[in-house]
C-alpha cells in the first residue's frame, strides 16, 4: 500500500485500512492509468476516487447523473475540509461564472458535475484552462444503451478526453452487464483500463419470493414476528409508500415513509428517526437509499417489483452490510406481474403527448421559441397540470425522456437554502457594517460561518441564522434582502418548488425531436429487463445464482432462498405430501405442531403443500386445526 493512499484515508476519513479492492483501485488511478471499478452497493466507491483525486495535482472533476448524490457527497467532502463544489441546475449564470474561475484558479479540490451541463460552450471553455487531477464517471453504467439508466449526456463525456488526453478516467458503477463494461470502456475511449470487479456474491443475505394472497397482510405479521429487525420496504410509487405505512402504523408498527415529493426537512426528519432506530421500517421509493450506509438493516421487503434486475440488486444489497445474516423478501399477489407491464408501458407516453407537454411547459413559463437556454424556472408544478388539463402520470415520465434527450433538466426539490455571494472587499464591507449596526450580526454571522464567502457563493442555513441571531424568517428574509438592493450581497433565494433549466433554447414544435436511443432503443431495453425479473419470479432456480448470472457472473447455489430451501426440503422429504397425510391420520394438528415436526425454514412450503391438499379436499381446516376428512 503507498503511503500517500495510506495517510490520505487517515487523514480525511480516519480508517487505518481500505476495504476489499479499494487500494488496487486507488493505486491504479494514482498513478495514470484508466480504470472501470464496478463494486455492488455499499463497496465504498466514492474512496475509490476521492483518494486519488486529493493524491494527484489540480482538481478532480465528477460527473454524476442525481444531484441528491452529489449534493451529499460534497457535503461529506466540505465536513472533511476538503474544497467541493457541485454545478447543478437551478445555479444562475453568474454562480456558475464564478464557480467555474474558482476552479480554473485552484480554488476547489473536487468539482461535481451533471453530464449535461459537459456540453455548455462556458464549461467547455474553462475546463480546458482548468489543472485537472482526475476525471471521475460516476454512475457510469448510465453511457450505454443497454443500461437500465442510460443517459446519452453521457455520451459527450469523452471529450474531457479530448481537451486532456494525459489525464486518467475512472469509471465507477455498482452493477453493469457483460456489454455494459464494454460500452463504458468503448464510449468513454479508455486506453487499455484495468478492469476491477468485486465479487456480486452476498453470502450473508437471503433472496426469497413467496406467493401470497395478501402482501401487505404478509409483510405486517412478519415485522411483528420480529419485533426488533430494522428494515426497508421499497415501493414503486408514493401512494403505495403511503398506503403502506398507514397500514402498519394502525397495527402500532413503528414505522416512516421517504419519498422525492416530500420535502427537504420531512425526509431529513425520517432519516434521522430510522438512523435512530426511533421508526426501526422505512416504506420507501428507491429516492431511499442514495448516501444511505446503514449497517444493521436486518431485511429489505419489496412489496412492488422492481421493473429490472438493476434497481432490485441495488435496493436488496441495503441489507446486512454489517456481515450478519440478513433477508430479502417479496410477497407476491397474481396481479403483480401484470402490474410491472403497466408501470413500465407507463414510462413512454406517446412522442406526440411528450411533445404537447414541452409545448405547455414552455407556454407556462413564457419561454419564447428561441430564447431560455440554460435559464432555470420555479414550476408550480399542480398548477401547470390543472391549467392545461394534463395527466399528471405522463407529465412525469415525459420530463423524464426530455432530461434524457437534452432538452431540459428537471429539478422536483427546487433548492434548500439561500445562496448568497458578499459582493464587495472586507474594507468597504467593514465601512457599511459601522453605517448600520442592525445588520451587522447578521453580516458576522455570514462572513464567520462562511468562509469562501467573499469568492463564490455558499449556501445558508436559514433556520440556523434566525436560531443563533434570535430574529424571525420574516427579519431574516428584510436584512437579506435589504443586503442584496444596497449591493452587498448577491442572492439566489431559496425555494422548495420544483424547478425547470433549459438545455438548449425553446423550439418549434416540429423541430423537437426525440432521439432513437431515448425512446425506442430504450423503451425495447426496459421491456427485455422486465422479462427477466418476471423469469427471477416464476422461474424455478436459486434466486441469486439466477441474478448473479445476469450480471455476468457465475455462483453456486445460495442454500437459503426460497428455491434451494424447498429443495432441501424435498431431499430430505421426498415423500412429504404422504408425510404430512401420515401425520393428520395420527390426530388433527395446528400448522404449528406440523412445522414442528420437520425444520422450521421449511414451513412456507409446508404451508404451501397443506393448502394444495385442502383445494384437492384430502385434507381439511377447522378451528386452527387440519385433519383429514371424516
Amino acid at each position: 500500500m503507498s503511503k500517500k493512499s495510506q495517510e490520505i484515508l487517515s487523514k480525511y476519513w480516519g480508517y487505518s485500512e481500505f476495504r476489499p479492492m479499494q487500494e488496487e483501485i486507488i493505486e491504479a488511478s494514482i498513478y495514470g492509468k484508466d480504470v472501470i471499478a464496478l463494486l455492488p452497493t455499499g463497496g465504498g466507491k466514492s474512496i475509490c476516487f476521492q483518494v486519488p483525486g486529493i493524491a494527484r495535482e489540480g482538481i478532480t472533476i465528477v460527473v454524476s447523473p442525481l444531484i441528491a448524490l452529489m449534493e451529499d457527497q460534497v457535503n461529506q467532502l466540505q465536513k472533511r475540509g476538503i474544497r467541493a463544489k457541485a454545478l447543478t441546475s437551478g445555479l444562475s449564470f453568474r454562480e456558475i461564472d464564478i464557480l467555474l474561475d474558482n476552479a480554473k484558479f485552484g480554488g476547489i479540490d473536487f468539482l461535481y458535475i451533471s453530464p449535461e451541463r459537459i456540453q455548455t460552450r462556458l464549461f467547455q471553455e474553462r475546463v480546458k484552462q482548468m489543472e485537472i487531477a482526475l476525471f471521475v464517471v460516476d454512475e457510469a453504467h448510465c453511457i450505454s444503451e443497454w443500461g437500465h439508466d442510460f443517459r446519452p449526456a453521457y455520451m459527450e463525456i469523452s471529450k474531457l478526453r479530448e481537451y486532456h488526453p494525459e489525464v486518467p478516467i475512472i469509471a465507477v458503477t455498482a452493477t453493469a452487464t457483460p456489454k455494459v463494461k464494454e460500452d463504458i470502456a468503448s464510449h468513454l475511449k479508455l486506453k487499455n483500463p484495468e478492469i476491477f470487479e468485486a465479487s456480486f456474491e452476498r453470502t450473508n443475505v437471503s433472496y426469497e419470493v413467496y406467493p401470497v394472497s395478501n402482501k401487505l397482510d404478509a409483510i405486517a405479521k412478519w415485522i411483528l414476528k420480529n419485533p426488533n429487525d430494522v428494515g426497508i420496504i421499497y415501493c414503486q410509487t408514493r401512494k403505495s409508500v403511503k398506503d403502506v405505512m398507514i397500514y402498519l402504523q394502525a397495527l402500532k408498527i413503528k414505522a416512516n415513509m421517504y419519498h422525492g415529493g416530500m420535502n427537504g426537512k420531512e425526509r431529513s426528519l425520517a432519516l434521522t428517526n430510522w438512523l435512530s432506530e426511533h421508526t426501526p421500517i422505512m416504506v420507501a421509493t428507491n429516492a431511499f437509499g442514495m448516501g444511505i450506509d446503514k449497517p444493521n438493516v436486518r431485511f429489505v421487503s419489496h412489496y412492488e417489483i422492481p421493473n429490472n434486475p438493476e434497481s432490485y440488486f441495488q435496493e436488496a444489497g441495503r441489507a446486512g452490510r454489517d456481515g450478519n445474516e440478513s433477508r430479502t423478501f417479496a410477497f407476491v399477489e397474481p396481479v403483480d406481474l401484470n402490474e410491472i407491464a403497466v408501470r413500465v408501458m407507463a414510462q413512454f407516453p406517446s412522442p406526440d403527448k411528450i411533445r404537447l407537454i414541452y409545448r405547455a411547459l414552455c407556454n407556462y413559463l413564457k419561454v419564447a421559441i428561441g430564447s431560455g437556454e440554460h435559464e432555470s424556472y420555479i414550476l408550480l408544478f399542480k398548477d401547470f397540470v390543472k391549467k392545461f388539463n394534463l395527466n399528471m402520470a405522463e407529465v412525469y415520465p415525459a420530463f423524464r425522456l426530455l432530461e434524457m434527450n437534452g432538452s431540459i433538466l428537471f429539478s422536483e426539490q427546487g433548492l434548500k437554502g439561500s445562496r448568497i455571494k458578499i459582493s464587495i472587499d472586507n474594507t468597504h464591507l467593514y465601512g457599511f457594517q459601522l453605517k448600520n449596526p442592525v445588520l451587522d450580526p447578521l453580516i458576522t454571522w455570514i462572513s464567520r460561518n462562511h468562509s469562501e464567502v467573499f469568492d463564490s457563493f455558499c449556501e445558508i442555513d436559514e433556520e440556523e441564522a434566525c436560531k443563533r441571531l434570535k430574529i424571525s424568517n420574516q427579519e431574516l428574509e428584510r436584512q437579506l434582502k435589504y443586503l442584496e438592493e444596497h449591493g452587498i450581497i448577491d442572492i439566489t433565494w431559496r425555494t422548495d418548488l420544483p424547478m425547470i433549466t433549459f438545455l438548449h433554447e425553446r423550439l418549434p414544435d416540429d423541430y423537437i425531436e426525440l432521439k432513437p436511443e431515448v425512446y425506442h432503443f430504450r423503451k425495447e431495453r426496459a421491456l427485455e429487463r422486465m422479462n427477466v425479473m418476471k423469469a427471477y419470479i416464476e422461474g424455478r432456480h436459486c434466486r441469486p445464482q439466477f441474478i448473479i448470472a445476469y450480471f455476468g457472473q457465475t455462483s453456486i447455489p445460495c442454500g437459503k432462498c426460497d428455491y434451494c430451501l424447498e429443495q432441501r426440503l424435498l431431499e430430505k422429504h421426498p415423500r412429504l405430501e404422504l408425510e404430512l397425510i401420515e401425520l393428520l391420520e395420527q390426530k388433527p394438528m395446528t400448522l404449528a405442531e406440523i412445522v414442528s415436526q420437520f425444520d422450521a425454514s421449511f414451513a412456507t412450503k409446508i404451508k404451501s403443500i397443506l393448502k394444495e391438499l385442502i383445494n384437492q379436499e384430502r385434507v381439511t381446516f377447522s378451528e386452527m386445526y387440519f385433519s383429514l376428512p371424516q
